[in-house]
């Protein structure tokens, strides 16, 4: 009787649990919005004021680090530190913030 009952208690659990869960939004924006772009750096060994303060440093041991940059209006750029040559790679990768 005591097993009939944990059976039925947990196959009730298991239906009320699915029944709970909705759908997630749609990830990314609209059809053919590109998320980030690429922005190149005015020099190998500056990035430029307007780009913000740095907000965070990834570092990896084999691939370069990356340096990440927030302005104002909140937009992200990151900036790839390569350790081998010491410089700056010439792309940066911009999301927007709107």
């Amino acid at each position: 009787m005591l097993r009939r009952t944990a059976k039925w208690l947990g196959t009730v659990g298991l239906i009320l649990v699915a029944l709970s869960c909705t759908s997630l939004p749609q990830a990314g924006g609209a059809v053919g919005e590109e998320v980030a772009t690429t922005q190149a750096l005015p020099g190998a060994d500056v990035v430029p004021l307007e780009w913000g303060r740095l907000v965070s440093v990834t570092v990896t041991l084999r691939a370069p680090s990356l340096l990440w940059f927030q302005d104002d209006s909140g937009s992200v750029r990151i900036v790839s530190f390569d350790h081998s040559t010491r410089q700056l790679q010439p792309q940066a990768t911009l999301i927007r913030r709107r």
